[in-house]
């Protein structure tokens, strides 16, 4: 009976520890909300961004929801519950209808067979933010790209930078500053796992169009140095000057906003499967949440941790 009891304890505890690992090593967070890939360079930061140059930005700025909890903060409590932008990591500024580029590492997690995916939520209202995880499930989705796959991101390295691209809802109003959050089902974790970075976006007449090109075409580049997101430098604020209105938004704009999308197509629905996993990749938001879900369940992938240096 002894000998059972330890066996069972000591497996339990081999099963904890394993999910402790999973837990630790499976991060990510947005590094660029606002992307230039043609010069590879950032234009606009997400709340709170500690820079590419923080030794524990793997720890301090990562924001994880463990075991699919009904609540918690939406953003990391310490560096995302208020518009805390630095002056050489600034708030991007977009106009509707404006095509944004944004950045983040896949550390491990290149899946191109039943890729995790990642959402961009926001709130058409400007005065409403982003306060519980629950939220997820009604919020509108202005975007929602697989997280990692041969078609994202620079290379197969663990450390690679992947990004996506999402178009700002044409019913912001500019002149107002609205909220939005980068979401991550990774789920991995048998017992659930996800991540955020909350960011606000300045929308305007006119800004720095980054413009497009087929994502195969930008990423001949090649993987960026780090220094792409430590923080504004001359060149960054010289395309930052260069600032154009999209011929949509020429014509004088009503200050009233449109109404939201309707729920019953624009949102994460409660009923997801638990991995959350959508095949393809997609520049837009899903038609229908039933067009976009897929119930295959990701194999295990292998997790490998960001040196804390870079």
């Amino acid at each position: 009976m002894v000998k059972g009891y330890v066996a069972s304890t000591a497996a339990s505890v081999a099963v904890a520890l394993a999910l402790l690992s999973t837990s630790v090593l499976a991060h990510s967070w947005v590094d660029c909300v606002k992307y230039d890939p043609f010069n590879e360079l950032c234009l606009g930061y997400a709340r709170g961004y500690p820079t590419r140059k923080a030794a524990d930005i793997n720890t301090a700025y990562v924001y994880l929801f463990s075991g699919s909890p009904t609540t918690q903060p939406m953003c990391n409590p310490k560096q995302q519950s208020t518009e805390n932008y630095g002056a050489d990591f600034p708030m991007a500024t977009a106009q509707p209808g404006e095509t944004i580029y944004t950045t983040w590492e896949q550390n491990g997690h290149m899946n191109n067979t039943n890729p995790t995916k990642a959402y961009i939520l926001y709130y058409p209202d400007s005065t409403k933010e982003f306060t519980d995880v629950s939220e997820r499930l009604t919020a509108p989705v202005a975007g929602s790209f697989d997280f990692a796959t041969v078609n994202n991101c620079y290379s197969t390295q663990p450390n690679s930078l992947c990004f996506g691209s999402w178009v700002v809802p044409e019913n912001l109003v500019p002149g107002k500053t609205y909220h939005f959050v980068w979401f991550w089902y990774f789920n991995q974790n048998p017992a659930g796992e996800w991540y955020s970075t909350c960011f606000d976006m300045q929308i305007s007449d006119s800004s720095h169009v980054v413009g497009t090109a087929p994502m195969a075409t930008l990423l001949q580049k090649g993987d960026p140095p780090d220094s792409y997101a430590y923080g504004l430098n001359d060149q960054v604020n010289s395309l930052l000057a260069q600032v154009t209105t999209l011929p949509e938004n020429q014509a004088s704009k009503s200050t009233t906003a449109v109404p939201a999308p309707d729920a019953t197509s624009a949102v994460i629905k409660a009923d997801l499967p638990a991995n959350n996993a959508v095949s393809g990749y997609s520049n837009e938001a899903p038609a229908s949440t039933a067009d976009a879900i897929t119930a295959a369940t990701p194999p295990p992938m292998k997790c490998r941790p960001r040196p804390n240096s870079g």
